[in-house]
């Protein structure tokens, strides 16, 4: 009886000092499961590497779950999705649209404006969604923010001209605009918190609209410069040879660079601009995603390569017979490449290049996938479409 008693009170006692004692948070995910802009990220690395569920053995299991409408309207040309937040995004015949990104039942809209109007979705940062109307008629622009989960405005500012190939980074939504008073091109940032510029200069992005290390590569009148994104000022020059960024790595330490389809492609130092390394030639080659260790290319033969992302050296090829993929993503494990309308999409391991034989319901997509929330989502005719194991 005395055990029993001793026991009790030992066990109480644990407790009480558990209840005393704080209990750590759970650590935020490093890598948060999103494809939060166009190219996934502002490096335009077409990689979610928090997307963990489409493993090989998953990935070979997908078949189609739901849809959400993307009919074209008249100067609306559906605006390419998003998913973070749990949401599906799509800006479509004037509004903007959020789903669950888990069921596809509507979570929010908002109204559609009574003026034709096109849309672009520019990034989903956290829970806040930024985006551009431009009114079809007047040409006039407005800089958007919405609560990513009921859609709330968060605020709705005019800018003086429309941004094109935007991309969002340190909190910054950078684009190139066509500055016509003096005829000539230029580049904004504007804050994405409050929606207020914070730099403007003249200059043009050079090659594929991407930021490494909070930089991007902006060709002035003769000669390429890094500026920093936050501030808009140079930070190093361009050396010599062709300074055109295909992409960037997913940590931003490099940017990576190709003159043209037949040049071979060098790694540049974001911090510095220092050349990292020159791969060695693989032939003519097209696309990129990189998922840090592998480099994913198109050759004019027919092939997807994954070639290392530190020496270029070759990993892996699969050959086709026509219509090799021209694009691809990156989520598990999984590697997707999308061939051409029609065709089905290849999916290979990233790490051996072994194939993974899809559901051949998945050859309607126009376009290569997203990878998020363990799903794959693409447009399909006038929908997208969710497919999952």
């Amino acid at each position: 009886m005395k055990r029993r008693c001793l026991a009790v009170a030992v066990i109480a006692a644990i407790s009480a000092t558990a209840a005393q004692v704080p209990v750590a948070a759970p650590a935020a995910a490093t890598n948060p499961d999103a494809w939060g802009q166009a190219a996934a990220h502002a490096t335009g690395d077409h990689y979610n590497p928090g997307e963990t569920r489409l493993t090989p053995a998953a990935a070979a299991r997908l078949e189609p779950r739901w849809k959400v409408p993307l009919a074209t309207a008249k100067c609306a040309v559906p605006a390419v999705p998003l998913v973070g937040g749990n949401r599906l995004v799509t800006a479509a015949s004037y509004r903007i649209s959020g789903y669950d990104a888990t069921t596809g039942a509507l979570a929010w809209r908002t109204p559609a404006t009574t003026r034709k109007t096109s849309i672009s979705l520019a990034a989903i940062e956290g829970t806040r969604l930024v985006a551009q109307f431009r009114d079809c008629r007047s040409g006039k622009t407005f800089l958007s923010a919405h609560d990513v989960t009921t859609g709330k405005v968060l605020y709705r500012k005019q800018i003086p001209e429309t941004m094109y190939g935007v991309l969002v980074d340190k909190g910054i939504v950078v684009g190139s605009v066509w500055d016509a008073p003096i005829s000539k091109y230029g580049i904004r940032a504007y804050r994405i918190s409050d929606g207020s510029r914070v730099w403007a200069r003249q200059g043009s992005i050079a090659g594929e609209t991407v930021a490494a290390g909070g930089r991007i590569l902006v060709v002035g009148d003769d000669s390429t410069t890094a500026v920093d994104v936050t501030t808009g000022k140079a930070v190093w020059p361009a050396g010599a040879g062709c300074f055109t960024p295909i992409g960037a790595s997913p940590d931003g330490a490099a940017f990576y660079l190709r003159c043209g389809p037949d040049e071979r492609i060098r790694s540049v130092s974001a911090a510095t601009g220092a050349v990292l390394r020159t791969f060695p030639s693989h032939g003519g080659t097209f696309g990129f995603a990189t998922d840090g260790e592998r480099i994913y290319l198109h050759t004019y033969s027919g092939e997807l390569i994954a070639v290392n992302a530190n020496d270029g050296r070759r990993v892996w090829k699969a050959t086709f017979s026509e219509n090799a993929p021209i694009m691809a993503t990156v989520g598990g494990g999984v590697v997707y490449g999308w061939r051409s309308k029609g065709q089905p999409l290849a999916a290979f391991e990233t790490r051996t290049g072994k194939p993974i034989k899809l559901d051949a319901r998945i050859s309607g997509l126009q376009g290569a996938p997203m990878v998020a929330n363990g799903r794959l989502y693409g447009r399909t005719g006038s929908t997208v479409t969710a497919y999952a194991p």
